[in-house]
């Protein structure tokens, strides 16, 4: 892979290992920044608790008359998968010293290692004196305080001159974070001083000055150690120990880098898509976080949101399934189950856990329809089932609870869904959609269980569920899926709250819904609204359940600029304005799954041409450039459109068999998906089209057989038992 590279000395970057998550800005600088816990979320993280607020490094030359003295700042900053590079060139004014920082996360430790590199490019010696500065921030994960976990007062600091390290504690609890270096310093000093910023918080600063000097072109090299716990000075001090082999650590970060970008490995005509999909993998890599008395899962977004969620990761799971990252998917949801058996007990998922233990949200009514359909996937792709089983008494709660969730028997559960606008906890597109879905995925459950009478009734229901929607949502005058089916009452009641979040400045969103409450004052009970035109509108055709007219109908006026703009589908298509990688990501699959490839393709590239604007080498949250720098379920748009629609790979480990039955964009002639890990094994796929003409070769490297699936005209499939591209 590439590294991606930017000038910009505002954006945020992260460095992360499965442990630790660093957040800075690409200036190499770390103002506060943040709003959960305020001003808190940069920084050094070893989740539950916070590390440092920083550290930067200051450069004298003693030989520039006074005038070379500075803390360094970046200008210009390189990502790559494992690390990052800040270079300071034109940034050091008044010497001929030049300096590279480097930094990497190892894969499973509580620590960092930066590395520092100072190169003389001038004609005579120079005398340097370099300042490492450290600040400290020992406090707890947000929300921490409704459990009892508070902030000590202060942070104590000492330099221990045998260890060769600064040790600091939180004053009231057993956090620790000791930092130190390759050499031994000059200097040290430790108190309340601050180096070109001053950042919030309880800590406390530490300091090694380093003399040294240069012969023209050589080189010095200092590197840093930075290791934490939240149980004991013990634990930090095996940590720091290990860092010391450092280039051991980092050699195996990078070979497991690149294994993981080798699976599902696309090659197309386009070399910035395939890059931009390599680097989706790397960005879930980034998320991906482990909690000791929790586990280990995929995170929703950085830096906001360093925790998981019952939303963002049953899509997210999709993505990480298609990119053979089977075990991160399992993981993912299991923390969700765990936090759910804790927190509820009923069967409902939370919304959101935190890495303290702590459940802001209890869970909205899709997320727990959405998790069924999730572990099934799991299920479906990996062949796991002790983790089926493992998930299956919970499911059986959750099945209930959405039956419960259904207060009026129209098989719709009421509540919050997706989107969580406050007013609009009614009865949700999303959790209609996926509650139907969930009852085919629990259907299929049950029979593996052998559960033959709850696998009848699930069907039963999932036929009656998937009637309904198509009966009670669908607006014929807007050949639309409706976001809401709810009273005119109902709506009545709500709509100041659901008007006062759409910015309606102009009052078009007022004059349309009230239009609606006119149209349909006079329908007894309930019936189908658009109230957002929210992207939720096309969870029909995103999960498959829409009949081919319906979707039909629906896809075609979704393609427009009512719902489309230049990064992607908008989370409103009433309001426009924001974009997001889910909203797009949707809307791409729903597209793909309904023979559209091109359409979809063309989602995809709108989202992809936001890569590297909030920090290179990653797609934002908010199309362009603002929200989360990286976020979860980023993947899944990219990964189950290629995957299950453009190559059409469908696993059913339920069945025993993998289905292959692709739909390619005209826009690609010729396509190959190497190591597409499936059950237990790998396929490789190739694809050609000329002359009309569509070839597809599928080597199957697992012990299932491989059925091709299709009915294209000119498009041959062929199923080979080992294939190799040249």
């Amino acid at each position: 892979m590439t590294r991606q590279s930017s000038r910009a000395t505002n954006p945020r970057y992260v460095c992360a290992g499965e442990r630790i998550k660093l957040i800075g800005t690409i200036n190499g600088f770390f103002p506060d920044m943040g709003h959960h816990s305020a001003k808190e979320m940069n920084g050094l993280w070893l989740h539950p608790i916070k590390l440092l607020d920083g550290f930067w490094m200051r450069l004298r030359d003693c030989d520039s008359g006074g005038e070379a003295d500075c803390w360094m700042n970046a200008d210009s900053f390189t990502n790559e998968p494992g690390g990052n590079i800040f270079f300071y060139d034109s940034g050091l004014s008044h010497t001929p010293v030049t300096a590279e920082r480097f930094q990497f996360a190892p894969d499973t430790l509580g620590g960092l290692v930066i590395r520092y590199r100072f190169r003389n490019r001038g004609g005579t010696p120079r005398r340097l004196t370099t300042e490492f500065l450290a600040r400290t921030d020992l406090r707890p994960v947000w929300l921490g305080e409704t459990i009892g976990i508070t902030d000590g007062e202060r942070d104590e600091i000492e330099y221990r001159e045998g260890d060769g390290f600064f040790a600091a504690k939180d004053c009231a609890h057993e956090w620790h974070v000791l930092f130190g270096s390759s050499r031994k310093p000059d200097r040290v000093r430790s108190g309340q001083f601050f180096a070109c910023e001053i950042t919030s918080g309880n800590g406390v600063s530490g300091s090694m000055e380093f003399d040294f000097t240069l012969a023209p072109e050589q080189e010095e090299e200092i590197v840093f150690f930075v290791a934490g716990s939240d149980q004991s000075r013990n634990e930090a001090e095996e940590v720091y120990r290990a860092l010391r082999d450092y280039a051991k650590l980092l050699d195996e970060k990078r070979a497991r880098l690149d294994r993981l970008t080798a699976q599902s490995d696309l090659t197309t005509e386009d070399d910035f898509f395939d890059e931009v999909f390599r680097w989706c993998k790397v960005n879930a890599d980034w998320l991906t976080l482990d909690v000791p008395g929790i586990g280990r899962g995929l995170a929703a977004g950085l830096p906001e949101y360093p925790w998981w969620f019952g939303c963002d990761s049953c899509y997210a799971v999709q993505g990480l399934l298609a990119v053979g990252a089977f075990e991160l998917a399992e993981q993912t949801l299991l923390i969700l189950l765990n936090a759910s058996e804790k927190a509820n007990g009923d069967g409902r998922i939370v919304h959101e856990a935190v890495t303290n233990g702590v459940v802001p949200n209890h869970g909205n009514t899709q997320e727990t329809a959405h998790f069924v359909c999730a572990v099934w996937d799991c299920y479906q792709w990996a062949g796991n089932l002790s983790f089926l089983q493992k998930c299956m008494p919970y499911i059986h709660k959750s099945m209930a609870w959405l039956e419960a969730a259904d207060d009026d028997g129209d098989l719709f559960p009421s509540g919050y869904g997706i989107i969580e606008i406050a007013g609009m906890d009614m009865e949700m597109i999303d959790s209609a959609v996926y509650t139907c879905a969930a009852q085919k995925a629990y259907a299929g459950m049950c029979r593996l269980a052998g559960e033959t009478g709850k696998a009848e009734r699930a069907e039963q229901r999932y036929t009656a569920v998937r009637q309904a929607i198509h009966r009670r949502y669908w607006l014929p005058e807007e050949r639309l899926f409706a976001d809401t089916h709810t009273s005119a009452a109902a709506v009545e009641s709500s709509l100041e709250r659901i008007i006062g979040h759409s910015g309606d400045s102009d009052g078009t969103i007022r004059a349309y819904i009230n239009r609606q409450i006119e149209n349909n004052k006079d329908i007894p009970g309930e019936s189908g609204w658009m109230l957002n035109g929210a992207w939720v509108i096309a969870t029909p055709m995103e999960a498959g359940i829409a009949e081919p007219d319906y979707a039909e109908q629906a896809l075609a006026a979704m393609a427009s600029d009512r719902f489309i703009g230049e990064y992607g589908a908008y989370l409103s298509g009433l309001a426009h304005g924001a974009t997001m990688t889910i909203s797009t990501g949707a809307y791409a699959v729903a597209m793909a799954r309904y023979g559209h490839p091109d359409v979809s393709l063309d989602l995809l590239r709108r989202m992809f041409g936001t890569f590297g604007r909030a920090t290179p080498g990653s797609i934002a949250e908010m199309s362009p450039d603002y929200g989360c720098l990286a976020q979860g379920w980023t993947i899944y748009g990219p990964g189950v459109t290629v995957m299950n629609c453009f190559f059409g790979v469908q696993p059913d480990a339920s069945a025993g068999e993998i289905t292959v039955s692709p739909d390619m964009p005209f826009a690609w002639s010729r396509a190959i998906l190497r190591n597409i890990r499936v059950l237990d094994g790998t396929i490789d796929i190739s694809f050609e089209r000329a002359n009309g003409r569509e070839l597809y070769r599928v080597a199957n490297h697992t012990s299932f057989p491989v059925r091709a699936c299709g009915n294209k005209p000119n498009v041959v499939i062929e199923i080979l038992n080992s294939w190799r591209s040249e």
